[in-house]
């Protein structure tokens, strides 16, 4: 072998190891969550916090944050600040009757998912709603820096920043258009026909047609039988007239016995729920892909089926996450003002690998954890994995760190001063 192909054969075994490493490192996340979710009547009911309170919520991709009279004084809805959905004052997509607009103020789902200030429609009243046992209903507003996966057959939801699960194959995924309400437009083929309908959680049936639609496709298939759609949020659903869909595929995955259905109550037809009885759904808002593969087709690995749970050891420097920082030192989610209620004074480092002053630091760091060791406990917050706290917190500079006496707020300091942190410690967190 002469030396140019050598040369040759080496860039391109240099290639395909940076390529395997690029995939590689798409599927490494710095936020994984699993979340159980109940099912009642087909809808998917999830569990959410809004300003300190938990309830019930039914997720609807293709609605709006909207909640029963009720639950504004039951989630402290603040009604003097009031909001708005932007040029529109209406569902966007159904035909749901609502009242007044105002602000959700701190939404929270899980420990690692939550947003502040979401406009929610107040529903004029929907009894159905109340029967299921929820509050409202939510829209994929809280999911818009995330990847949002549904596995109905296991009832979790999957929560994942900034890829999607590594389970989830490349080569069974599209693109989609996010329009405005937060409609996820995705393309269905039909035989030799694409549509483009709307992503939806609460529609029965497959596809659910627009009057407009439904007069337009009935010249192309043969009618089936009568469906029940649902008409709003209404628990009385009625039967419309039905299509028989030839070969029918969504992001390459077949879907047998497919129909269409007519559905007055809709603004634009959408896809409906039982596309879930065929596949695992992620949706990647940031990156505006949809995949969507048969449930069996990749097994899950049990590094993603479970959360590892952070455990602190005294006297060590222990490496903290986010959900870590809101179970033990501050939920700043409830928007109330900062004040830590351990038993034990803090000391929370922010760093990162390629800060070299907080390299040079962590030795001295290590040191005075094993010194206070049963008096304070130290933690360290990787920066480049937790973006989300260091953003709150506005944390711009390395290293900061936080000092924090107990039933008190922190004490913040910049840059590695080792000599200092022994003064703060003495006199302000062992005072």
């Amino acid at each position: 072998m002469n030396l140019r192909n050598m040369i040759i054969k080496i860039h391109i075994c240099l290639i395909a190891f940076c390529f395997i490493s690029g995939i590689k490192a798409q599927t490494q996340n710095s936020m994984t969550e699993i979340i159980p979710f109940k099912t009642i009547d087909g809808k998917i009911i999830i569990e959410a916090n809004i300003n300190g309170e938990t309830a019930n919520f039914v997720l609807d991709l293709a609605g709006h944050n909207a909640l029963l009279p009720e639950a504004v004084n039951q989630l402290k809805i603040n009604t003097k600040n009031a909001s708005s959905f932007g040029s529109y004052q209406n569902f966007k997509f159904k035909q749901v009757p609502v009242k007044k607009i105002y602000e959700i103020g701190t939404l929270t789902i899980g420990n690692n998912t939550f947003s502040n200030s979401l406009p929610t429609f107040i529903l004029e009243d929907e009894p159905y709603l109340r029967k299921l046992g929820v509050m409202g209903v939510l829209n994929s507003a809280v999911f818009r820096t995330s990847v949002l996966t549904i596995d109905m057959r296991r009832k979790k939801i999957t929560i994942t920043q900034p890829y999607r699960p590594s389970y989830m194959k490349l080569n069974y995924r599209e693109n989609f258009e996010l329009i405005t309400g937060l409609g996820i437009v995705c393309s269905i083929s039909i035989q030799d026909k694409t549509i483009f309908p709307i992503l939806d959680t609460w529609s029965d049936g497959l596809i659910n047609l627009t009057e407009k639609d439904f007069n337009e496709w009935s010249t192309l298939y043969p009618k089936g039988t009568p469906q029940k759609v649902s008409i709003g949020y209404k628990e009385t659903a009625q039967e419309e007239e039905s299509l028989t869909l030839p070969e029918t595929i969504f992001v390459k995955t077949k879907i047998d016995d497919a129909f269409a259905v007519r559905n007055p109550s809709l603004k634009h037809s959408v896809l409906g729920k039982k596309l879930l009885d065929y596949g695992i759904l992620s949706i990647d808002y940031v990156h505006q892909k949809i995949y969507f593969q048969p449930f069996d087709l990749v097994p899950i690995p049990e590094s993603e089926a479970k959360v590892t749970e952070v455990k602190a050891e005294d006297g060590k420097m222990n490496p903290i996450t986010r959900q870590f920082f809101l179970e033990h030192i501050f939920d700043y989610r409830t928007g109330n003002d900062f004040v830590y209620n351990g038993d034990k004074p803090v000391v929370v480092d922010f760093w990162a690998t390629w800060c070299g002053p907080c390299m040079r630091l962590l030795p001295k760091m290590e040191e005075l954890a094993e010194k206070y060791k049963g008096k304070v406990m130290f933690y360290k917050v990787n920066a480049d994995k937790e973006k989300d706290l260091c953003k709150h917190f506005g944390v711009q500079a390395l290293p900061t760190l936080f000092f924090i006496p107990v039933g008190d707020k922190p004490i913040v300091e910049v840059g590695a001063t080792p000599e200092k942190y022994v003064q703060i410690i003495e006199e302000q967190l062992l005072k």
